[in-house]
């Protein structure tokens, strides 16, 4: 019996192989696509900034008036609460 008669297991590591060989190049690619995304984010950076700053403004700030009412009622609420856990425990 010689190493060489089963072919079908040397198709199967070929195979195998391929495979793996595949999966490595796409994975560098991925990466090399991501690392190219980051530069080109880094670089275009101020225009996006600006972009960004120019869209707040026209929207009349960061957040909508709404929003930040019921932030602060929420966050009033909270310290109320804890305050009078406090005032309970302690008194």
């Amino acid at each position: 019996m010689s190493g060489l008669d089963d072919w079908t297991a040397w198709a199967l590591a070929g195979g195998v192989a391929a495979l793996f060989a595949a999966y490595f190049a796409w994975v560098g690619r991925s990466l090399f696509a991501s690392l190219r995304r980051l530069i080109d984010t880094i670089q275009n950076w101020p225009q996006i900034r600006r972009a960004m700053v120019e869209a707040e403004a026209r929207a009349g700030g960061r957040y909508p008036l709404w929003f930040r009412a019921l932030r602060g009622i929420t966050l009033l609420a909270l310290f109320g609460l804890v305050a009078l856990l406090v005032w309970r425990k302690f008194v």
